[in-house]
């Protein structure tokens, strides 16, 4: 990985909730998990898309989701 330092203006309210949402420890952190959920969302977006409808969301699958997410944290 190659790390760039950049200067940026940035919602100090939106970083504190998204660093509280994704429970990471610096700013730096939370924007890069940022970047990599918008990564992960344009691929999931991509993979239902392809599946033409075939995939519906039930509700067991929606609470093993929230049952892994906060197994990482």
């Amino acid at each position: 990985m190659s790390i760039k330092r950049k200067s940026h203006n940035l919602d100090a309210g939106l970083l504190r909730r998204a660093q509280r949402a994704l429970g990471t420890p610096t700013e730096t952190e939370t924007i890069h998990q940022a970047l990599r959920a918008v990564l992960i969302g344009e691929q999931l977006v991509a993979a239902l898309e392809s599946t033409s409808g075939r995939v519906e969301f039930r509700p067991e699958f929606v609470k093993q989701m929230h049952r892994e997410r906060r197994r990482r944290r």
